[in-house]
Formats: C-alpha cells, sequence, structure tokens
C-alpha cells in the first residue's frame, strides 16, 4: 500500500517556480518525483492549476494558426 509523503516547503518552492516557468504537468511530476494526480492537487492548492490538455492544445494550434497567417502575409 502506497504511503503518503508529505509535501517539503523546499518542494512547495519548487513546484511554484515550476508553476511561474509554465512547466508541463508531466514535466513537473518527473521533477518533483511524484504521480502528476498528486501534483495537480498541490498545484490547485496553491491556486495556479496546470491548464488541461485541452487548453494546451488549443493554445499549440492557435499558435501555429498564427505562425500561418504571418507568413500568408508576408508572401504578399
Amino acid at each position: 500500500m502506497p504511503k503518503y509523503r508529505p509535501w517539503s516547503d523546499a518542494e512547495i518552492s519548487q513546484m511554484k517556480d515550476l508553476l511561474t516557468r509554465k512547466v508541463s504537468l508531466a514535466r513537473a511530476a518527473i521533477i518533483l518525483k511524484r504521480p502528476q494526480s498528486s501534483v495537480q492537487i498541490q498545484a490547485r492548492k496553491l491556486g495556479t492549476p496546470f491548464p488541461g490538455v485541452r487548453a494546451i492544445r488549443a493554445a499549440y494550434r492557435s499558435s501555429l494558426q498564427a505562425a500561418d497567417d504571418r507568413a500568408d502575409a508576408g508572401k504578399d
């Protein structure tokens, strides 16, 4: 049975740093050596949850569209 491991002050500080640097949930979980669900819960407790997969994909698609629009504008 897995044991609960409380978050240390150093881990919380590192989590805040990762959140300000906009690191993904998966990468933060690897860095902190904790499950993604645990990292997401702690981020919510800190008031800055990681964006969901849909939000990330939507932002990526919009950035690709913006790049295409800029490329098309440069052709004229």
